[in-house]
């Protein structure tokens, strides 16, 4: 009976991350235990278990029905490197060797069509591992492009962050972004994202699916939704004239398209952080 109860648990690893803290709030059961390895301020009555990828995992029951992983580096340009987020790797091989589940839910990146890109790179490497040598029944594999979650207590350098980084906090007023003005988005809410993993995650099936947005918003766009959000005066010059479309696009019909407006979502993500520090 205890084995069945521990076999009715499923593991949840990477809840700091903003996709992680969405996906608590949403779905805070008990047969969840949500692993982090720093301390999480949730108001969320959920069970978190306090766990450091990098040391012993002994602590880790033998089975588990789910294993949903997002344990991840920062995306942050200081960690831009194949090293940095390759230790992913090094956690997959520790959880797999102590644990065996019924279903893996991997969240990958649509950062793995894109060449050199170190998060791609780091991606496909765990990609690989886990479909050789995962010893659940199911592996599910998603790779989202784009997923906008209003959780800020960790901003990433993603361009809508970058924005707020470079111009509210370090109160700059010029700067040269990396890209091309041409660039364009594609963005997905958390929440929807969350509920679509969830829900899959109860298919007795394997299969890789990249999930994002083909609804477009240029970064210019971008940057003028923002400047009239918080009222700055901005001056800025881009580096690059080879433009960069980051959208999901149809592989064989293993795309799933959120169709959510872009521009509203962008929207709403600058309000809400602009509420929580208008003090």
């Amino acid at each position: 009976m205890d084995n069945k109860k521990k076999f009715d648990k499923s593991l949840f690893f990477g809840l700091s991350s903003s996709i992680g803290l969405c996906f608590a709030k949403l779905y805070p059961k008990k047969n969840f235990i949500f692993y982090s390895r720093k301390k999480i301020n949730i108001k969320k009555n959920i069970n978190i278990e306090y766990l450091d990828l990098n040391k012993n995992l002994s602590r880790l029951p033998k089975k588990a029905d789910k294993i949903f992983f997002l344990a991840s580096p920062r995306y942050l340009k200081k960690n831009f490197s194949k090293k940095k987020y390759l230790i992913e790797k090094k956690w997959l091989k520790k959880i797999c060797k102590k644990t065996k589940s019924n279903t893996f839910i991997y969240i990958s990146s649509g950062s793995v069509y894109q060449k050199k890109h170190p998060i791609g790179f780091a991606k496909l490497q765990c990609e690989k591992f886990l479909q050789e040598n995962s010893n659940s029944n199911y592996l599910q594999i998603w790779r989202p492009f784009n997923i906008l979650s209003t959780e800020y207590s960790n901003l990433s350098d993603h361009f809508h962050n970058i924005l707020i980084k470079k111009f509210l906090i370090e109160k700059k007023r010029k700067i040269i972004f990396f890209g091309s003005k041409n660039d364009k988005r594609g963005y997905s809410s958390a929440k929807n994202f969350c509920h679509k993993v969830f829900k899959y995650s109860k298919k007795k099936t394997s299969f890789k699916y990249d999930y994002g947005n083909t609804k477009l918003i240029s970064v210019v766009k971008i940057i003028r939704l923002f400047k009239d959000i918080f009222d700055v005066r901005m001056n800025y010059k881009f580096r690059s004239v080879n433009k960069n479309i980051n959208v999901v696009v149809k592989r064989n019909n293993s795309n799933i398209n959120s169709c959510e407006n872009s521009y509203k979502l962008l929207k709403n993500y600058y309000k809400e952080y602009s509420k929580k520090n208008e003090n």
